[in-house]
């Protein structure tokens, strides 16, 4: 049989990261509707951002729109090694001044 469904929702029935509960099984060779689970939901490892809302961060942040975890791993790396070079750096010069003060 040939189906058409339409719905619409407004604002608070939205639920971010829920499903409906199926309602369909299959008993011995025929299918089963449970209407009384009809509205139930449930809920679903989903992002904490829409896709818009992650594009509006990404262009008011001027970032990239796209990113894997191993680039931003990468620059947390990146940022680290700088930060260790400085405090090496720092720690040098802590070390020459001492050095100079010891040969005075």
């Amino acid at each position: 049989m040939t189906c058409q469904a339409r719905s619409s929702y407004i604002t608070s029935e939205i639920l971010w990261g829920y499903r409906f509960t199926p309602v369909l099984t299959l008993e011995d060779g025929f299918y089963e509707v449970d209407y009384n689970s009809f509205h139930e939901t449930y809920e679903t490892n989903t992002p904490v951002y829409s896709a818009k809302e992650l594009a509006e961060m990404a262009s008011r942040a001027e970032l990239p729109l796209t990113w894997s975890v191993s680039s931003k791993l990468d620059q947390h790396a990146e940022l680290e090694t700088e930060e260790d070079d400085k405090n090496q750096e720092d720690q040098n010069e802590r070390n020459g001044d001492v050095a100079n003060l010891e040969n005075e």
